[in-house]
């Protein structure tokens, strides 16, 4: 845990360095590169099956890590964010968020939140203008204050720089000290990952960096803002997606890739039988079948058979099932996240009860962070932009969207039961004012005099061309 600015700390920091090669082992998993991932279990499957001896990969990708973070992504986003400022300044946060494609940011940070449990906004004054994008947390260390989980004293920001000097590449470090309402920052050399010497102002000069960029006049807060997945009270840092699904996935890839070496070693069977059934090379004067491989069994006369594999794939299939019975449960997804199992035309109502768990996660993802740091970022945003606001609202779009006929059902049963007036329900389902309702049913109703009208005269023409005897 950081408590200081002292950056030269890193390589001391063992909760720091625990949580960077965590990132790595999970961004490994995002990338679906296993052999680092799972290293220890496929030197363990090459030892037993070298690849010169199999055509069947050691580990099948099986990259269901990619498809749960991308299916909560859209889950959470696909339907749209409205943030909605004081209304003189709307058009104002409209055309920053066009600039700088903030559903595509929001998307951004979203992946990283799910794959390493956290995610970073950054707002800066890029010649100007202000920019707003996401950033790694893998460059990313927290400052506590006096070690308070809940005290955040700042935030530091480390990058790599390469430079090419000379023919001779140099490595550099860049540090941003992240304060309230200013920011240091500093290069460092480094040698190996770890920091050798800060260079002078005179030396950051040639890097266009300035020592210090104070803002506290405009914004007095932070220009980081991170969005956590579900957190304990005990750890400030979320949790990756992965943590809990990751020896599931794994065994799952194991057990498809065992059954397909099973498969690939058996798919061009061995024939048995009696010496008698081979042919004689008049050459060699020996007996040879051409072209396959032969085991001689048992004596003359033994009719000859293929040796197949029993592949009991009833069992097979039972234990992949459950395997991803278990990942379905730890992730909160149903198949039907990833187009299994859906059959027929389903109800809104239905697909709300199959993604139950899925809605709860999205709902707790947006509680826990990201709609409160929004609007941070959205505050932040506007101040640095000196079009301070004093309202954030944040509306996001429904994950599922409502069944259109499902809700003309509703709307007209509570009509039939007096429950609800016809401009109410104009309204709520063609999402209009009262006064353009109020128009639509007072055209409804004229249509509806009028074939009245016109069915009456039909009638009474009908009745009058009727003779009386």
């Amino acid at each position: 845990m950081f408590t200081n600015f002292d950056i030269k700390n890193t390589k001391y920091d063992t909760d720091t360095i625990e949580r960077l090669t965590l990132y790595e082992d999970y961004r490994n998993l995002y990338n679906g590169d296993f052999a680092k991932a799972f290293s220890s279990t496929i030197l363990k499957i090459r030892k037993r099956y070298p690849l010169d001896n199999t055509v069947a990969q050691s580990l099948i990708n099986v990259n269901l890590f990619w498809a749960l973070t991308d299916f909560f992504k859209g889950f959470l986003t696909n339907q749209g964010i409205t943030v909605n400022v004081d209304d003189d300044k709307q058009t104002v946060w409209d055309e920053i968020a066009k600039n700088n494609n903030f559903i595509s940011v929001l998307k951004e940070v979203y992946i990283d939140n799910s794959r390493f449990g956290n995610g970073l906004f950054k707002v800066a004054l890029v010649d100007g203008e202000v920019k707003v994008f996401s950033v790694c947390p893998d460059c990313w260390i927290p400052v506590f204050n006096q070690g308070n989980l809940n005290d955040i004293e700042g935030h530091i920001l480390v990058y790599p720089l390469e430079i090419i000097e000379n023919g001779v590449k140099k490595e550099y470090k860049k540090v941003e000290k992240h304060h309230r309402g200013y920011v240091e920052n500093e290069i460092w050399e480094t040698n190996n990952g770890s920091f050798t010497r800060m260079l002078t102002e005179e030396e950051m000069s040639e890097f266009n960096t300035p020592l210090v960029e104070d803002f506290s006049d405009i914004w007095n807060g932070f220009l980081v803002f991170p969005a956590k997945n579900t957190t304990e009270s005990d750890s400030y840092f979320g949790e990756s997606d992965y943590k809990r699904c990751k020896s599931v996935v794994e065994e799952i890839m194991l057990t498809v890739s065992q059954n397909s070496k099973i498969i690939n070693r058996h798919a061009n069977p061995k024939l048995s039988g009696s010496e008698q059934n081979l042919e004689m090379n008049p050459v060699t004067n020996e007996r040879i079948f051409p072209d396959s491989d032969f085991l001689k069994v048992g004596t003359d006369g033994v009719k000859p058979e293929y040796i197949t594999a029993d592949l009991q794939a009833d069992a097979i299939q039972k234990h992949v099932d459950m395997l991803m019975k278990f990942f379905y449960i730890l992730t909160k997804t149903p198949p039907q996240a990833y187009g299994l199992d859906i059959s027929g035309n389903m109800s809104g109502e239905s697909l709300r009860k199959i993604f139950i768990a899925a809605l709860s996660k999205v709902d707790d993802i947006k509680q826990v962070s990201f709609t409160s740091v929004i609007q941070e970022v959205v505050n932040c945003v506007m101040a640095m932009n000196s079009t301070p606001v004093e309202s954030v609202n944040i509306a996001w779009g429904e994950p599922i969207p409502a069944d259109y006929s499902e809700m003309v059902d509703t709307e007209n049963s509570r009509v039939s039961a007096g429950t609800q007036s016809k401009l109410t329900t104009i309204m709520t389902l063609d999402k209009v004012s009262e006064d353009d309702a109020r128009k639509e049913l007072e055209r409804i109703e004229e249509e509806k005099a009028e074939n009245q009208s016109v069915k009456k005269e039909g009638s009474d023409s009908v009745s009058g061309d009727k003779t009386v005897l």
